[in-house]
């Protein structure tokens, strides 16, 4: 995947992220990207229309693709399927004095 879309994603999110979003993830082919959201709890409209906001923002670099977005809510005690490339992640660790980066 070129890294080019994943900044593009991430420059995209600058702003958009909504506090019970707990991660993106894309991958791409040769005419598409794929775009999911992962949510803890089930969210407004409004939240996520700021994401398809970023991910207009995204196809508006790359007009070549088309998008297909998805919006999921897995809440913060199961296990997230990402797709290939995850371009933001959440910190769900309550104490991060023992966080290992």
């Amino acid at each position: 995947m070129h890294i080019e879309i994943r900044l593009s994603v991430q420059r995209a999110l600058l702003g958009a992220v909504p506090p019970s979003l707990r991660a993106v993830s894309i991958d791409a082919d040769d005419l598409k990207i794929y775009y999911r959201c992962i949510f803890d709890s089930e969210t407004t409209e409004k939240e996520k229309e700021l994401l398809s906001v970023a991910a207009s923002e995204v196809i508006a670099d790359f007009s070549a693709y088309s998008i297909e977005e998805e919006y999921l809510v897995i809440p913060k005690s199961e296990k997230m399927n990402h797709l290939n490339h995850l371009v933001f992640l959440r910190n769900e660790h309550r104490n991060t004095e023992n966080l290992k980066l």
